[in-house]
């Protein structure tokens, strides 16, 4: 996954440079680059800690 997630950051770090102006690049990094890139990392996170959770709850019970 995070092979991956560092292609798809060099991707849009390389598309961003490519732009015309910076308030383009900057948009490009945002929307293209940091959203995503939160995004599969909240979700990866959230599911972790879901079965840390489990795991806790399965130990104390």
């Amino acid at each position: 996954m995070y092979l991956v997630l560092i292609g798809w950051l060099y991707f849009v770090l390389m598309l961003a440079v490519g732009q015309n102006s910076l308030p383009q690049s900057l948009l490009v990094v945002l929307l293209l680059g940091f959203l995503p890139t939160w995004l599969v990392v909240w979700i990866a996170g959230r599911k972790r800690r879901q079965r840390l959770r489990d795991a806790q709850e399965r130990d104390g019970a």
